[in-house]
């Protein structure tokens, strides 16, 4: 897409334009938009990831204007965003007027796409205008959205002198140091915009996505309302918000909002049931988890990245519940879909741990460390052997986490909770010491009291309470 529609008067106008052209449809009523209006409107609806309603504004505007331009420029980048790029060239290379910047940007575009940088930089080059201000931040996004940030920065910087407090200018400035992972840079310039205009959902979205990288989670959705209240339909925001409501463990809220963004489809009921999914799966509530897995299953394609993991979370259901023969059946598949993925072993081997098959679960995990022989690895197996009480395997996996990462985030603080389930004073001393916060007299009588129960089924409330005291 083309981000024509950054500026805040701009885009207010087109959401106007984009209720009244949803009612004259509703009503099947005819409503004249000029080229210029159409292009922008269609890239509007692209902007908030409703690619149908923006295809289908475009060929609105072909059918009133044919052969328009700045209506096919828009077209081809539609057919871009949405993987159809062969479509896009043969557009590309029957739009007459070739020698306008506009188009050329476009076959720039493609020639990136391709991964042909020389000659993207050639067509680039060739520009007679390009420090003028729509090339520039044109040129930037293309180079922004094809995953090249430091090239984005380049084009930027020609334009700092003549164009620093224009709103376009500040805008791709803030969008690329967001790529770039310079959350606080981007911060800075989101709020210059939001000054510029409070009204502009994109510009609130910009700095919610900068607090939640920042991991300040509740400034994201406190961002992201003002999103909403600027335009209600902005699902982008609802998603975000769903994801910083988790994040805070806020699991119903987060339902909420994500259940909103399905509405305005910025995720798919896929996702939403996979949510559910998992979201009763962690409480416990096998069966109506297994449901909306399987309904997840059910509507995903044999290639779908996602497909591996949905399976061996129904299976953990399915194990839960008794059914074993069948639990087995869909690790199975998940293995035949994507034999590395980490997590289906992971999930597997707690399987055969609960079930005490532990030289089968050590098989599964150690399959788990082939493929990903990281800290993060050895993190899910201690957490998951915690949780199942087998404080064995969590001090052996623990302890690798230490030495192979001893800035593992979150490491000495489960050390020390392991120790102290353990009643290991030495070790518990060791790590409690090095931890940010801590544990304090007070705190330490009531994990004696958890302690006193010497249920090992207990050991995972023990150590939630544990977790919930460092917090």
């Amino acid at each position: 897409m083309s981000k024509k529609n950054l500026l805040s008067g701009r885009d207010r106008e087109l959401q106007e334009l984009a209720e009244q052209y949803e009612a004259a449809k509703a009503e099947n009523k005819p409503i004249y938009l000029d080229a210029e209006d159409s292009a922008d409107l269609a890239d509007w609806y692209a902007v908030r990831g409703k690619y149908p309603m923006a295809t289908e504004v475009v060929e609105y505007g072909l059918e009133l204007h044919p052969d328009n331009t700045e209506l096919l420029v828009e077209k081809a980048y539609l057919l871009m965003d949405t993987q159809d790029r062969d479509k896009a060239k043969q557009i590309i290379d029957n739009i007459s007027e070739d020698y306008s910047s506009e188009v050329k940007v476009l076959k720039a575009s493609l020639l990136l796409g391709e991964g042909k940088m020389d000659e993207t930089e050639q067509m680039l080059n060739a520009l007679e205008d390009k420090d003028d201000l729509a090339n520039i931040v044109d040129i930037a996004y293309m180079y922004l959205d094809m995953g090249y940030p430091p090239k984005a920065l380049e084009w930027i910087a020609r334009g700092l002198e003549q164009y620093a407090e224009e709103e376009a200018y500040i805008a791709v400035t803030a969008d690329c140091y967001l790529a770039q992972g310079l959350a606080e840079k981007a911060e800075f310039f989101y709020n210059k915009l939001i000054d510029k205009n409070p009204y502009s959902a994109p510009y609130w979205f910009g700095l919610a996505r900068c607090y939640f990288e920042q991991q300040k989670f509740d400034k994201a959705i406190e961002a992201c309302d003002y999103a909403i209240i600027a335009d209600d339909e902005f699902g982008e925001a609802y998603v975000m918000k769903g994801h910083a409501f988790y994040q805070l463990g806020n699991e119903e809220k987060a339902l909420e909002s994500y259940t909103t963004a399905s509405k305005y489809q910025a995720i798919t009921t896929d996702f939403l049931h996979m949510f559910m999914g998992l979201n009763l799966l962690s409480k416990g509530n096998w069966e109506d988890g297994l449901n909306y897995l399987e309904s997840a299953i059910e509507s995903q394609d044999e290639d779908s990245l996602t497909l591996p993991s949905l399976y061996a979370h129904a299976a953990l259901c399915l194990h839960k519940m008794g059914k074993k023969r069948k639990a087995s059946q869909y690790f199975k598949k998940a293995h035949e879909l994507d034999p590395k993925d980490v997590d289906v072993y992971l999930l597997e081997g707690r399987t055969y741990m609960e079930d005490g098959s532990y030289d089968k679960a050590v098989k599964k995990w150690a399959m788990a460390l082939k493929y990903a022989p990281y800290a993060d690895t050895w993190n899910e197996i201690g957490i998951c052997s915690i949780e199942i009480g087998q404080l064995s395997y969590a001090k052996l996996a623990f302890e690798r986490v230490k030495e192979m990462d001893p800035d593992f985030e979150g490491i000495n603080e489960r050390l020390t909770s392991l120790y102290m389930l353990l009643r290991d004073k030495e070790n518990f001393l060791k790590y409690n010491q090095l931890c940010e916060h801590p544990f304090q007299l007070e705190e330490l009588e009531k994990m004696e009291e958890l302690l006193n129960n010497e249920n090992q089924k207990e050991f995972a409330k023990v150590m939630k309470s544990i977790l919930n005291a460092l917090q």
